[in-house]
């Protein structure tokens, strides 16, 4: 593939910035769970897990993209398609007949919005494929569905020559006509997120792999943390980060054991490339058995959209209430705020 001059990551960035205020803490906002997994469609099939949510507000709608193995039986679940949902309020959802992406093997998606891009390309997703794995592209001119752009970025061009690497969990970012890419990446010698650029969606610039200020310990670079939800808040010209990073028997008493994490941590960066973020402190949001939509675990791959000065995460919890039938438990879509009103 052929990778695209660096540009300066912060040459959009607004000349004046706010000093940032005091913040709050996430809470939970029942109902949840918000949505459960196992919803028909008009093909007779359903969506029988929610997995990697994305959500986005566009000014007057929310937007929420997820993957979901797409069958009529929970066991098989049949293969993976990306969904898009409409929502005004995070309580009511519209759901789009179509899958926002029906190419099998796809996951973990993340949208972003580009007003100058050409008009069939304004939306652009970057995915997981499983064919690699690798990061994929697709373009749409409505943001309902999209046509895939093939691969974009493998492990052997973040971490060259290393046969194991692999590379997973996009979450796009937009600054200016500058996107900003971080993913998971492992390889023989490093586990964490990595950060990459483009100017078209499609041929990456790959600047740290992985990070080195994510690391929990700076000497170990198989010390950084996965699946990454990003913002950029342009008031205080900062970029915000909740990333999971477990350590062994963080999730152990969780019921339920698909990808989980025990809570997500938060680091906050001027250039979206060096970022504060302090093991030692609490996490800022934190797994809880007794919460309704997540009684047996959590899942990693939370998502955070900024409206205004609040702070909306979607997150994916292990439930023993209202399971589907058929379903051995119930996979839900659950919301907590920050400074939201």
């Amino acid at each position: 593939m052929v990778v695209a001059d660096a540009p300066n990551p912060m040459a959009d960035a607004p000349a004046a910035c706010l000093p940032q205020s005091a913040v709050g803490s996430f809470y939970r906002r029942p109902p949840n769970p918000r949505l459960i997994a196992g919803r028909a469609f008009s093909d007779g099939a359903m969506d029988t897990a929610i997995t990697d949510p994305d959500l986005r507000w566009d000014g007057s709608l929310w937007h929420l993209y997820y993957s979901s193995p797409h069958g009529t039986t929970f066991d098989p679940p049949g293969p993976t398609i990306i969904r898009h949902a409409t929502s005004a309020d995070l309580a009511a959802w519209t759901f789009d007949d179509t899958p926002a992406l029906n190419v099998s093997g796809v996951h973990e998606p993340s949208v972003v919005e580009n007003p100058g891009a050409p008009a069939d390309q304004r939306y652009l997703m970057l995915y997981t494929f499983d064919a690699g794995p690798a990061l994929a592209a697709a373009f749409s001119a409505d943001g309902i569905t999209f046509t895939s752009a093939g691969l974009v970025l493998d492990g052997n061009a973040v971490y060259a020559g290393d046969a194991t690497a692999r590379v997973g969990d996009p979450e796009l970012a937009l600054l200016g006509s500058t996107y900003h890419l971080w993913f998971s990446s492992s390889g023989a010698n490093a586990y964490g997120i990595s950060h990459a650029t483009s100017t078209d969606g499609t041929h990456w610039t790959v600047d740290a792999a992985p990070v080195p200020s994510l690391l929990r310990t700076s000497a170990d670079k198989k010390t950084g943390g996965a699946k990454p939800s990003v913002i950029y808040d342009d008031v205080h010209c900062r970029w915000e980060m909740w990333l999971s990073n477990d350590q062994t028997g963080d999730t152990s008493t969780q019921s339920v054991q698909d990808a989980n994490t025990a809570g997500l941590w938060h680091a906050t960066s001027t250039n979206g490339t060096t970022w504060t973020l302090n093991y030692t402190f609490a996490r800022d949001f934190v797994w809880d058995g007794t919460a309704a939509g997540e009684h047996l675990g959590m899942r990693a791959g939370a998502d955070v959209a900024m409206k205004s000065t609040g702070r909306y995460m979607v997150y994916v919890g292990y439930d023993n209430q209202n399971v589907p039938s058929g379903a051995t438990y119930a996979t839900t879509l659950d919301l907590a705020t920050r400074d939201a009103p």
